[in-house]
C-alpha cells in the first residue's frame, strides 16, 4: 500500500534514518512518498499536499508542544500525526500524544521495518475510519493488493475484514473469518516464553493506542501450525473519537528468523569447522575465570597448531588443508568431555578452555590424548596424510589472573614447544618470556622504520567479477627492514596495535595512499576508490573524521575516492559511538568497508544500524567454496542475499581461481579480489599492470 507521509524534523541524522525507511523492503512492495518540513512554516504549506500521516519531531526549534500541536491542528485537520521521539524528548512526546497524537516512537530503537510496520497500521486504520461504509470496498480492493497481512475488528474484537495476503496466512475463507473473535482464530506466544500473549487488537480496543508486538511473536494457526509474525496494531476511531476497531498490519518472518538464526551462528562459530570461535572463546574464558575464582579452583588453557600444516596446504591444495582441520576438530571433540570448549582461533591454531577444577596433570593428560588423536592418520581423498600438532599450556592463577594473560601465555607455551621439535608440549613458566625481547625488536624496528624509508605502499586490485574490469584497489603496507629483509605484514601489525604504534602508522599510510590517489587523477587515470584499512585504536583517536576531512582537503581528492575499510571488532564494541562515527564520515563523502566480515561477530542488527557501503566477506568464506558442501555454499548465498536485502554492496576477498570466481558472480556478488586477479604490488608495477597510460 503507498503512502504519502510528511516528516516535519530539522534533524539531518533523523531525515537521513527516514530516508532510509523509503528504500526497497523485501516483505513489502509498498512505495513511500516522503515530504520533509524544516520548521511550522514549511509544515503548513506542505500540508496543502493532503498527506496520509504526518510525522513531526517534537523538539522542533525549541517551539512549545502545544504550539506545534494547534499548528497542526489548523493546517491538518484529520491526518492522523505520529511523534518522532529522540531519547532527549520522550516527555515532550508524551505530552503530544495526550494532546492528540495517535502515539509516538523512539526512532533511535526502532528498526527500519518496524517503523514501515507502525506507520502502515496507523495509515490503514485512519483510512477505514475516515471513509464512508459504501467505500470499504474500494478500500478493499487497495489492500488485496499489498503483500502485509491486514485484518481489521470492529469494537468487541471480530473480524470485520482479512486482506488476501492475511487469508493465505491464517490458512481460511473470508467467510471462515467475519464475525469470529480475533483472539480465537491468532492464538499468540512470546517468543522467549511459549507463554500465551493478551492478543493486541483487545490491547488497542481497551487502551486506544497503537500497540506492538515482540518481533518474531508465534501466531499459532487455526491448523495448529505455527509462524513467527512481526506486527503494529492501531485502532480505529468514528466521527466523535471513539475507539470502534481495530487495524492489525503483520508479515510472516518465519525465514527472516531462520536466516538471522544462521548469521548470529556464524557470529560466535568458526564458518569451517563449527567450532566456537576466538570470541566465543575469550566470552567464555571470561566467565569461566569468574567461576574458578569464586571457587578457589585452577582451570587450564591450551593453546595448539598443526605442525607443518602449510606443508599440507603447498603440496596437496587448500582443499585438502581445510578437510584436515575438519578432521582435527572432530578428533579435539572427542578428546574432551562436554563441559570443555575447544575453538579455531584461525587458520591451524586451536585454543582449548578446560573447565574450572582442572590442573597441570589433567592438562598433561589432556595434551597426551590430542598428541595421540591428531596423529592418527588421516584419511583425505582415500589418502592417509599424517601430521602432528604442539601445544602449549598456561594453568590459572599461577600462569596469569586474566583471559589475555593466559592466553598470551600459553602462546608464549607453544612457541616453546615448536621450538623444541614439534609435536610436543610445554609448560608456561617465567623463562620463556624472553619472547618478550622479540616483542620489543619489533617494536624499535617499527620506531625506527616510521623515521625512515623502509615502508611502501602496495596496491591490490578490485574488479567486477563479470567482466574482470578494474573497479578500485586496496592499499596494503609492506616493510623491507634493512637486516631483516621484508617482515611478514600479520607480526608488525600485530605489534604495532599491540604497541599503540598502528596510529602513527595509519596515519602515515592515510597520507601516502591519498597523495598516490592524487596522482592518480591528477594524470587521468584513477582505479575507482582507494581502500586504506583503519584499526580500532585509530577510530578511537579524538575527532578521527575530522583528521579525515582535513587530510582529503590537503590531498585535493574527492572524498568519493577513498573509502575506510573497518572491522567488525571495532564497530561492535560501542555501536553508539561508532555510529555517531560513521555517520560524521558520511557527511564527508568517504566509503565505508566493513573488512573480513564472518570472522567477528557477523551481526545483522549492526549492518542494518550502521551506514555501511561495502561488505568484505572473508576468505574463510570463498576458499573453494566452487566445490564445497551445500551448507557452506547455502550459508555463502545466504550473507550475500543479506547485503543486497540491505542494499550494501559486497566484495568476496581471496579469489583464487576462475571456478571460485564463477561461482562468486552466480551467487550475486558483485566484486572480487584476490591472487587470481593479481597479488598486491608496488605502485609503478600496478600502474602498468592495471591502468591506461597518463593523459598527454
Amino acid at each position: 500500500m503507498d503512502m504519502h507521509i510528511l516528516a516535519v524534523t530539522s534533524d539531518p541524522a533523523e531525515r537521513q534514518q527516514l530516508e532510509r525507511m523509503r528504500g526497497s523492503s523485501p516483505t513489502d512492495d509498498a512505495v513511500i512518498t516522503l515530504r520533509f518540513a524544516g520548521d511550522l512554516a514549511d509544515l503548513c504549506r506542505a500540508a496543502a499536499l493532503a498527506p496520509d500521516l504526518i510525522l513531526v519531531n517534537p523538539l522542533l526549534e525549541d517551539t512549545p508542544v502545544s504550539d506545534v500541536w494547534h499548528a497542526l491542528s489548523v493546517a491538518c485537520d484529520r491526518t492522523p500525526v505520529v511523534i518522532l521521539a529522540p531519547d532527549t524528548g520522550l516527555p515532550q512526546a508524551q505530552e503530544a500524544v495526550r494532546l492528540g497524537a495517535v502515539t509516538y516512537i523512539v526512532t533511535a530503537s526502532t528498526s527500519r521495518e518496524l517503523l514501515r510496520r507502525i506507520l502502515q497500521s496507523v495509515v490503514v486504520a485512519t483510512r477505514f475510519s475516515q471513509s464512508p461504509a459504501t467505500d470499504h470496498r474500494q478500500d478493499g480492493l487497495v489492500l488485496e493488493s499489498i503483500a502485509d497481512a491486514v485484518i481489521s475488528t470492529d469494537e468487541w474484537g471480530r473480524v470485520s475484514y482479512c486482506n488476501l495476503a492475511g487469508r493465505r496466512l491464517l490458512g481460511l475463507e473470508m467467510a471462515q473469518l467475519l464475525g469470529r473473535p480475533i483472539n480465537e482464530l491468532m492464538r499468540l506466544q512470546d517468543p522467549k516464553s511459549h507463554i500465551e500473549m493478551e492478543h493486541p487488537a483487545l490491547q488497542t480496543l481497551a487502551s486506544g493506542a497503537v500497540v506492538r508486538i515482540a518481533p518474531g511473536s508465534i501466531l499459532i494457526r487455526p491448523d495448529g501450525s505455527e509462524l513467527m509474525i512481526e506486527d503494529a496494531t492501531a485502532p480505529i476511531h468514528d466521527r466523535c473519537g471513539r475507539v470502534c476497531g481495530v487495524v492489525m498490519v503483520f508479515h510472516d518472518m518465519t525465514n527472516a528468523r531462520e536466516l538471522q538464526a544462521q548469521v548470529d551462528h556464524l557470529a560466535w562459530h568458526d564458518f569451517l569447522t563449527g567450532l566456537p570461535n576466538r570470541f566465543a572463546a575469550q566470552r567464555h574464558l571470561n566467565r569461566i575465570l569468574k567461576e574458578a575464582e569464586a571457587d578457589r579452583l585452577p582451570l587450564a588453557v591450551m593453546y595448539l597448531d598443526l605442525d607443518k600444516f602449510k606443508l599440507v596446504n603447498d603440496t596437496l591444495g587448500h582443499a585438502a588443508g581445510d578437510a584436515l582441520l575438519v578432521s582435527v576438530a572432530a578428533r579435539l571433540r572427542g578428546c574432551f568431555r562436554v563441559v570443555d570448549l575447544i575453538s579455531r582461533q584461525g587458520g591451524d591454531e586451536f585454543v582449548v578452555l578446560m573447565a574450572p577444577g582442572s590442573d597441570r596433570a589433567d592438562a598433561t593428560q589432556a595434551a597426551q590424548r590430542i598428541s595421540a588423536a591428531v596423529a592418527l592418520p588421516h584419511q583425505l581423498d582415500g589418502e592417509p596424510i599424517h601430521i602432528g600438532c604442539s601445544i602449549g599450556i598456561a594453568v590459572y592463577p599461577g600462569d596469569g589472573d586474566s583471559g589475555d594473560v593466559l592466553l598470551r601465555h600459553a602462546d608464549t607455551a607453544l612457541h616453546a614447544a615448536k621450538a623444541a621439535g614439534r609435536n610436543v608440549w610445554r609448560f608456561f613458566n617465567q623463562d620463556l618470556l624472553s619472547t618478550a625481547i622479540e616483542r620489543r625488536q619489533m617494536e624499535n624496528g617499527l620506531r625506527q622504520a616510521l623515521g625512515t624509508a623502509q615502508f611502501e605502499l602496495f596496491y591490490q586490485p578490485k574488479v567486477q567479477l563479470s567482466d574482470g574490469a578494474l573497479c578500485g584497489c586496496e592499499a596494503l603496507l609492506r616493510w623491507q627492514h634493512p637486516v631483516w629483509g621484508w617482515v611478514d605484514p600479520a607480526r608488525f601489525i600485530r605489534s604495532a596495535e599491540e604497541s599503540g604504534l598502528i596510529v602513527p602508522l595509519g596515519r602515515w599510510v592515510l597520507s601516502q595512499a591519498l597523495s598516490q590517489a592524487k596522482r592518480w587523477e591528477r594524470e587521468g587515470r584513477m582505479p575507482g576508490a582507494m581502500a586504506v584499512n583503519v584499526s580500532a585504536l585509530e577510530m578511537r583517536q579524538g575527532d578521527f573524521a575530522g583528521y579525515i576531512g582535513d587530510h582529503l582537503a590537503e590531498a585535493g581528492l574527492d572524498p568519493a575516492c577513498l573509502q575506510l575499510e573497518l572491522t567488525e571488532s571495532a564497530l561492535v564494541r560501542d555501536v553508539n559511538g561508532a555510529s555517531a562515527l560513521l555517520q560524521r564520515l558520511k557527511s564527508i563523502g568517504v566509503s565505508l568497508a566493513i573488512d573480513d566480515f564472518g570472522t567477528g561477530y557477523s551481526s545483522l542488527s549492526y549492518l542494518a544500524d550502521l551506514p555501511i557501503d561495502l561488505l568484505k566477506v572473508d576468505r574463510s568464506f570463498v576458499h573453494g567454496i566452487d566445490h564445497a558442501a551445500p551448507r557452506r555454499q547455502t550459508l555463502l548465498r545466504a550473507v550475500l542475499a543479506l547485503a543486497d536485502n540491505l542494499a550494501i554492496a559486497a566484495v568476496a576477498e581471496g579469489v583464487e581461481t576462475g571456478r571460485e570466481a564463477d561461482f562468486l558472480t552466480e551467487a550475486g556478488c558483485v566484486q572480487g579480489q584476490g591472487y587470481y586477479y593479481s597479488r598486491a604490488v608496488d605502485a609503478h608495477t600496478f600502474e602498468q599492470m592495471f591502468l591506461a597510460p597518463p593523459r598527454v
